[in-house]
């Protein structure tokens, strides 16, 4: 699998109670690593930064799990890189990193960090995006491989282990396909073309293996984003049928045939959508602007208890619920890039989870083991899909 570095930066201090002294004299080195903090999960290569109001150069030893890796001369400014790809296995596993600064044989700061290593799914020249895991590990997303602009079909992988195949459906336009629990049958949207030559966009199901295609709705409105419940009885998704984007359901049969009639979960004067389920069925994670700007919310599967989850003043979105229904993953989005979050709901702390300036890394999910979280990202100069392996976090 290929590999692209990202750039972390370690601020370090260095200072020197004795100004104007020799490297001879009894100094006291004082380092301190303020942009790390203990157990953080880094990415890539680490581009490390001292400053020091030292007047002469002095030598630090740098020691990653207790081999010896480089000498680095202090003076006013220095600059060096570890590279954590050197310690990975090239099997994407997490690596754990112990970091010594050592100084005459002292080590003046250190600090514990997670190495991950995204790997590459989708090597082709088209658009590959948004993946979704189905509870077997495989994988579905769309792509546009050998079609003409934003047109898509859907694909399915089994990281490592097949190569994607298409899956075929009755429609030719498919957006955010989303895996049956039981793996037979994927909910997707697609445009249709009614009497009045209008398109309209409609949530449709689909078996995988035989490409028998189900509508499951018939409004003027604009249906998007469909998401099967763990229990296989209903699909939500959202609509602006009632006149704002709003999260509604429907429920369908075994097949993925409709049963009735959408109704509405939950919706306000602000844009509700892209609802996701939680493993369990109780919760529902989704996105609203309702706070001014585009955050992360979550309700009860019956519509109430509405709860905001995230106030920062960046966009937010794209959640998708680890297994253990503690924590929630997602792309926060900044003026410079987009990269992965992961929330917890116990203590409403958050982690970083990847750490590339001028890319799009978006729409991650988790895999049923909460093992991996797999997303779409433009890091390699080209939407494809991404996979990353990551340290036990329940």
């Amino acid at each position: 699998m290929r590999q692209l570095k990202s750039i972390i930066i370690i601020v370090l201090f260095l200072s020197s109670f004795l100004a104007g002294c020799t490297s001879n004299d009894n100094d006291t080195v004082q380092l301190e690593i303020i942009s790390l903090n203990e157990n953080d999960w880094v990415e890539g290569q680490i581009e490390i930064s001292i400053k020091s109001e030292m007047t002469f150069s002095e030598e630090i030893e740098v020691w990653i799990n207790g081999n010896h890796f480089s000498d680095e001369e202090l003076g006013i400014r220095k600059y060096f890189n570890i590279d954590t790809s050197d310690f990975s296995d090239e099997r994407g596993s997490p690596l754990d990193l112990h970091i010594q600064l050592i100084h005459q044989n002292i080590t003046l700061t250190e600090v514990n960090v997670t190495a991950l290593f995204p790997q590459q799914m989708t090597f082709w020249s088209s658009e590959d995006i948004q993946p979704e895991f189905n509870f077997d590990g495989e994988l579905l997303f769309k792509s546009s491989r050998g079609l003409e602009a934003r047109m898509y079909e859907i694909y399915h992988l089994n990281p490592g282990i097949t190569i994607p195949q298409k899956i075929p459906t009755q429609q030719e336009y498919h957006g955010y396909p989303g895996p049956s629990p039981n793996g037979k049958h994927v909910v997707f949207n697609s445009r249709v073309i009614d009497e009045e030559g209008i398109s309209r966009m409609e949530i449709f199901t689909a078996n995988i293996s035989t490409g028998e295609t189900y509508r499951l709705t018939y409004s003027s409105s604009f249906d998007d984003s469909g998401r099967w419940s763990p229990d296989g009885s209903e699909i939500i998704f959202y609509s602006d049928r009632d006149g704002t984007m709003d999260l509604w359901k429907i429920s369908v049969n075994e097949s993925g045939y409709p049963i009735g009639s959408a109704v509405k979960v939950f919706g306000s004067d602000a844009r509700e959508h892209c609802g996701r389920w939680s493993f369990d069925g109780q919760y529902i994670v989704y996105e609203s602007d309702k706070s001014g700007i585009n955050h992360l919310w979550m309700i009860t599967s019956d519509g109430l208890n509405e709860t905001q989850l995230t106030f920062d003043e960046n966009q937010n979105g794209y959640p998708a619920w680890h297994p253990s229904g503690d924590y929630i993953v997602y792309n926060k989005q900044t003026s410079t890039s987009s990269n992965l979050h992961i929330l917890s709901l116990v203590d409403g702390e958050t982690k970083r989870l990847t750490m590339q300036n001028m890319v799009i890394d978006a729409h991650p999910t988790w895999s049923a083991d909460g093992n991996y979280i797999a997303f779409h990202s433009d890091r390699s100069g080209n939407f494809d899909i991404w996979m990353m392996e990551i340290p036990s976090i329940s």
